[in-house]
């Protein structure tokens, strides 16, 4: 689901200007920069979804894989009052209302003709409320585009960060501006906690607004977060001869096996680690749940609709082809350009650090100061 991206924006575009999360990632940060080179070998940690002459398009979601409750509830509601509520009780009771003859075959009571059309009014309000208040939350996982896909365009040099609206739409910003940070357990140790996240602050990108995204899924350490990031940063500087084609592609259908795999991955880093036979044992015990998860996380595929870019993107990098104009806060509207111009970082500069990049201040704390 999209949680992250969703409140990830919404920290940019509130009228509380608390520090947003890349103010928080870059603040003491020590990042390379996309034209240095790591000690790390280049792997794709299964994250590419496909990879040609001219891009690469990358897994753009952390929580991508964490689906499936918000489904179960979503059926069970939809279950309880448009099937048993509407189906099995409202529609025969609206055939006896306008009959006025109930099930027994005697006139309708005036009980009846009171009770009917208030259940019908519970049923409306219901809808309407659940609506108004929960079909957000609903849709951080279904009704939605099924994966957030980052492309890596080495010829126009671009990266296009493909999110729901809710989440920021679908933006452009720049490779060069591209600021990587690598975070989990040391290398080797599979603990299932790396991460990979790329940061664009304004005053790299000068796009008027600081963007953030996790690539991949829940990496296996840091050190596998450094070969991803590896691997995209020499397919984008030298070119698709300086990485390895990837062992497995990951694919943009439903694959139900896929759903499986996901359900399953919170067990790796423990298989991987520690007693193979207790989890197994875990895994037996869990069984019923873990079925009913991957269906559902099945189920939440199915009801969204692929990922999509637009013409300009997909033709970007041919010969001839217009080059994608680059993201900037104004894009939103001017009423959510003001709140993101008001979100991004700005740079402190210190002697020993004349980038500003280790020193870095939200709007926020320098309008407290």
């Amino acid at each position: 689901m999209y949680l992250l991206e969703m409140m990830h924006w919404k920290s940019k575009t509130s009228e509380d200007l608390a520090p947003s999360l890349c103010t928080v990632m870059l603040d003491g940060a020590d990042c390379p920069s996309t034209g240095q080179r790591t000690e790390a070998q280049p792997d794709d940690g299964f994250a590419i979804f496909s990879v040609s002459e001219n891009f690469i398009d990358v897994q753009g979601a952390w929580q991508e894989d964490k689906r499936g409750l918000i489904t179960f509830v979503f059926l069970g509601l939809m279950y309880a009052w448009q099937y048993m509520m509407l189906y099995r009780i409202l529609i025969p009771e609206l055939g006896i209302l306008f009959s006025g003859i109930d099930e027994n075959g005697f006139p309708l009571s005036m009980e009846g003709y009171i009770f009917i059309p208030l259940t019908g009014m519970v049923w409306v309000a219901f809808n309407v409320l659940f609506f108004k208040f929960l079909w957000r939350w609903i849709r951080l996982e279904i009704f939605v585009q099924r994966r957030i896909v980052v492309r890596f365009n080495r010829v126009t040099r671009q990266v296009h960060i493909n999110r729901p609206a809710y989440a920021g739409g679908v933006v452009t910003l720049s490779w060069d501006a591209t600021v990587p940070e690598m975070s989990g357990g040391d290398p080797g140790s599979a603990s299932g906690d790396g991460r990979l996240m790329l940061a664009w602050p304004s005053h790299y990108s000068g796009a008027g607004f600081d963007d953030l995204c996790m690539i991949g899924g829940a990496l296996a350490d840091r050190g596998s977060a450094e070969e991803l990031w590896e691997y995209i940063r020499r397919y984008m500087e030298e070119g698709p001869d300086a990485v390895p084609q990837p062992a497995r592609l990951r694919s943009m259908f439903p694959w139900p096996w896929d759903s499986v795999r996901s359900t399953l991955s919170f067990l790796v880093p423990s298989w991987r680690t520690g007693d193979k036979g207790l989890v197994l044992t875990f895994a037996l015990i869990l069984s019923p749940l873990l079925l009913l998860h991957s269906i559902c996380h099945w189920l939440s595929l199915l009801l969204c609709w692929p990922t999509r870019w637009s013409g300009i993107i997909k033709s970007a990098g041919l010969p001839g082809a217009a080059v994608p104009r680059l993201t900037v806060a104004e894009d939103f509207g001017v009423e959510v350009a003001r709140k993101l111009r008001a979100s991004t970082i700005k740079v402190v500069d210190e002697p020993d650090d004349p980038a500003g990049l280790h020193r870095a201040k939200s709007s926020s704390e320098f309008d407290s100061e």
